[in-house]
């Protein structure tokens, strides 16, 4: 162990070239077509090519008294806008919305006006007339269970109605009020730092819708409820309670707009808010691509709303009767939607075929292992005890407690625990609620797992879960937002207490990580936790699907596997922004985790056999994408990950010893092994068992939670 203490022997290591981005055509188009806001792509080219041609035609249509008025005047109905998204978004429709807006506009009018109240009790039973209106369609459709197009199609014309009477007999006498007040005129007719008051209003509840999708518990619920009410009931959501509260909201906001609008207008007619339901849908359409539940997309809805309400005016500026106005509007809406529902039913085929993006990669050929190769080697794993078969499901990692208790992760998610010491019996330790896979102790003997694609978590005991992290900082040379870890591999805990871990590959799943050997990228990355802060930082990005991870035995230096260039890389845990080094490199296969043995070397597992075919494949990213696109998957040529095994390295990076089995044998997949008091446990992602063989010349009591953390003083 002392030669890796030495800094001359880790100087003379060859380092490991740096590769600080990923250049790709096909790269690039996939990372913008897997973006969330490339949906909005053609309601925003809708909106630009509109503007341009207005620019074009009309120079003084966007000046800066102009563009006051269109804010003054577009307020109250974007806000119905966003009113409609709401219950939209929950899987309804609200087509009373325009004659709730009418008498919640004239309940303004009437108590301003004739009753003489306060301006702010004003304020707030317009919102509460408004809400009851959604309160009743949410009463109806969502306690009740009525369909909600009948629902608000009957309230329409029983609240159309209602207005109709009470506004012929008020009306005139509003109109001839004469009470005066500053606030009531500001608020409908003045400026703010430039902006309308009324547009200010806008904005406030476009923001706090926007929040409340994105970050707010009862956002989320909606969005679930739209999107799946089975599977939202399912997960306890209240629906019904849910629905009723959404309508109740949008029908608050619809009375918000009408106030705006009766303070703007200070009268109303018996045409107010006629229509209003289908404008405000048709921008909704127009935004949202279509009629679509469970999607809570504000800024695209603005922007459709822009669009409809910006074409309009300009149609009807331009001197075209309102009729052709109306045609040309519903034309434009058929053809934008027929454009748009066509590229979003290309784009995602685009994504599949541009997503896969094989580069050529060139692996050092195999080192000359004499007698150690496997065609010369004895079948050791063949006599092996197997422990727990059928109990566990996939035992990525196996790792051992003080006591030689045994645990391992499954294929549902469950961490099991096999007692010493003959580990038949078997429970159930954790559940994960991901694919457990990397495993190890810190220095108060709990329990840190990685878990592909939920991040890195920490088992205090039975049932005792919790999540340490699941985000890194976004790398700036990538368009695809890389801060979710997808498949966090394996882990290792520093002598200080940091815990670096791998996020193997940034683009595929667990269920698809076999993928990144076929494109070849190094699109994985070494991350580091740090407990006493609470932060997650990128220690090395562009790695070859980082696998293993160990901390030498002398806590200083970092071994780290790189699965499919085949070697294991060593960093210095004082220096890790210099990079790593080639501890190994020409390994027969393909290395998976690694850990410590008992006479200061180290074990690897090798999930794989290399094949010089796979190797010249590998050289021809031109074969393998063709391949991907006119072959089907089960038949792709592919590395042999059903024949693998352990390699036994000192502490110098040479191998001293090597662990098959029978291409028939139990063990054909082993991803793992842990050293434990002379015997050596090996474990599987594709098994259904936990090997077992005995060391005869390996350390009787050396344990690795002894060996991180000695308790001896």
């Amino acid at each position: 162990m002392s030669s890796i203490n030495n800094d001359d022997f880790l100087n003379g290591l060859t380092p490991v070239a740096k590769q600080r981005f990923v250049l790709s055509f096909r790269r690039i188009v996939a990372d913008l077509l897997n973006r969330n806001w490339i949906e909005g792509a053609i309601p925003f080219l809708t909106f630009f090519v509109l503007v341009t041609v207005l620019l074009i035609t009309d120079a003084d249509y966007f000046s800066a008294a102009n563009l006051t008025t269109l804010a003054q005047y577009s307020s109250d109905a974007a806000i119905v806008t966003i009113a409609m998204l709401l219950v939209v978004a929950i899987g309804g429709i609200d087509l009373s919305v325009g004659s709730s807006f009418a008498l919640a506009a004239f309940v303004t009018l009437y108590l301003f006006h004739i009753a003489g109240l306060p301006l702010g009790l004003v304020f707030v039973l317009a919102i509460l007339c408004g809400a009851s209106v959604g309160f009743i369609n949410g009463f109806l459709t969502g306690v009740l269970g009525c369909g909600a197009l009948l629902t608000t199609l009957g309230t329409m014309i029983t609240v159309r109605g209602i207005f109709v009477i009470v506004s012929q007999a008020y009306m005139v006498e509003i109109a001839s009020s004469s009470r005066f007040s500053e606030a009531w005129d500001y608020i409908g007719y003045e400026s703010f730092m430039g902006i309308p008051v009324g547009f200010w209003g806008l904005i406030v509840v476009a923001c706090a819708i926007y929040v409340m999708f994105r970050n707010t518990r009862f956002g989320w619920h909606i969005l679930a409820v739209g999107g799946n009410r089975k599977a939202a009931r399912h997960g306890g959501i209240q629906l019904k309670r849910t629905i009723l509260l959404t309508y109740t909201l949008a029908g608050a906001l619809v009375g918000l707009a009408a106030f705006l609008f009766a303070a703007r207008q200070n009268s109303a007619g018996s045409d107010t808010g006629v229509g209003l339901e289908f404008f405000v849908l048709t921008g909704l359409v127009l935004g949202l691509g279509g009629f679509v539940p469970g999607r809570g997309k504000v800024i695209s809805t603005l922007l459709g709303f822009a669009t409809i309400f910006i074409l309009r005016n300009a149609l009807i500026n331009a001197g075209f009767r309102g009729d052709f106005v109306s045609g040309s509007m519903g034309l434009i809406l058929v053809t934008v939607l027929a454009i748009d529902m066509k590229y979003r039913k290309e784009r995602h085929r685009i994504l599949a075929r541009a997503y896969l993006d094989p580069a050529a990669l060139k692996v050092d050929p195999v080192l000359d292992m004499g007698t150690l190769a496997p065609e010369f080697g004895v079948s050791k794993l063949a006599g092996a005890d197997l422990l727990g078969t059928g109990a566990v499901d996939g035992p990525e990692d196996v790792i051992l407690d003080r006591d030689g208790n045994l645990y391992c992760g499954t294929r549902d998610g469950r961490i099991m625990r096999l007692f010493a010491p003959d580990y038949t019996r078997v429970e159930t330790y954790a559940k994960t609620g991901g694919r457990p896979l990397g495993l190890a102790f810190d220095e108060q003997d709990r329990l840190v797992v990685c878990v592909a694609g939920m991040g890195l978590y920490r088992i205090d005991g039975p049932d005792q879960i919790e999540r340490l992290t699941s985000q890194t900082k976004r790398s700036w040379t990538s368009l695809e937002d890389d801060r979710q870890i997808r498949m966090a591999d394996d882990l290792d805990i520093a002598p200080d207490g940091r815990i670096f871990f791998t996020d193997a590959t940034k683009r595929y799943e667990m269920e698809t990580w076999g993928l990144d050997l076929l494109e070849g990228r190094p699109n994985g990355r070494l991350l580091c936790f740090d407990p006493a802060r609470g932060t997650t930082q990128t220690v090395c990005d562009n790695l070859y699907f980082p696998n293993g991870v160990c901390v030498t035995h002398d806590g200083k230096h970092l071994l780290v596997c790189s699965t499919w260039t085949c070697s294991v890389m060593v960093f210095d845990l004082a220096r890790m922004q210099d990079g790593p080094r080639y501890f190994m490199r020409g390994l027969p296969g393909y290395p998976d985790n690694i850990n410590r043995a008992s006479d200061g070397g180290y074990w690897i597992a090798l999930a794989g056999m290399r094949s010089p075919v796979i190797d010249l494949a590998m050289e021809d990213p031109g074969f393998r994408l063709r391949m991907a696109k006119r072959v089907a998957p089960t038949n792709w040529l592919f590395g042999n990950l059903n024949i693998g095994g352990v390699l036994k390295s000192d502490s110098k990076g040479q191998i001293v010893d090597d662990y098959w089995d029978k291409s028939d044998g139990p063990l054909y997949m082993i991803t793992s092994m842990r050293e434990h008091q002379g015997d050596l446990f090996l474990g599987g992602v594709t098994n259904n068992k936990i090997g077992r063989i005995k060391l005869a010349e390996a350390d009787q009591t050396w344990t690795g939670p002894e060996s991180y953390w000695s308790k001896g003083g």
